[in-house]
């Protein structure tokens, strides 16, 4: 049975973005990314590769963010118990439940951990304890959520990667992504435009079928 009223609220929302887009030029400025952490602490030119690419937004209060403005979301310098909590759905804190929203809505989510920690939980030929397992294996179970898990170097060199590729949307953008969209799309990944529409059972379907739609430039 064909729900009327929202066919109806997805012309409107389609006729409304088509007339923003015919009043205003089109748009090019970076995607949102929104940064958990102090960003005093980063090399000025680890901040200029990471605003080259980005639009770093961040809020007063973690409990007054709002996820669908950021296209991904990046804790800086986390501590330990913050990888220990994620992987174990503890939301006790600011950061922890903001962790907790990013995973269960879908939020593309990064985790820069501590820098005493990348010796124990990037060396490979390190000597791992009992204890070192278990936080590896924490940050294996927060990867198998989809979080990413990584120095940054990492992140800024993937980053830089990403800027040099093409787009891989494949001929005319879409305007409008539905449900069907979804359900017939093969990835994990579903790509699409800032100007895309993206209707409320796509988001539904997605979250569903466990999987992403990507905002792209």
């Amino acid at each position: 049975m064909i729900d009327r009223e929202l066919v109806e609220q997805i012309v409107v929302e389609v006729l409304k973005k088509l007339k923003l887009s015919e009043n205003q030029p089109e748009n090019h400025s970076n995607a949102n990314l929104l940064l958990i952490g102090v960003k005093s602490r980063l090399e000025p030119a680890d901040l200029l590769r990471l605003e080259s690419r980005w639009n770093l937004i961040s809020y007063e209060s973690l409990e007054q963010a709002e996820l669908h403005t950021a296209e991904r979301v990046v804790f800086l310098d986390a501590p330990q118990d913050l990888i220990v909590k994620g992987a174990l759905g503890i939301g006790d804190t600011p950061e922890s439940e903001l962790l907790s929203r990013c995973i269960l809505e879908y939020v593309p989510v990064t985790i820069i951990p501590k820098i005493h920690l990348h010796k124990h939980l990037f060396n490979e030929n390190q000597q791992n304890s009992e204890y070192i397992k278990q936080l590896h294996s924490y940050t294996k179970l927060l990867v198998k959520f989809g979080v990413k898990v990584e120095a940054l170097n990492g992140f800024l060199g993937k980053q830089d990667e990403e800027k040099k590729q093409p787009s891989s949307l494949k001929g005319k953008p879409k305007q409008l992504l539905t449900q069907r969209d979804i359900q017939d799309h093969k990835e994990k990944e579903v790509q699409v435009t800032k100007q895309t529409i993206i209707t409320p059972l796509a988001r539904d379907a997605a979250r569903d079928l466990g999987k992403r739609i990507i905002v792209i430039d």
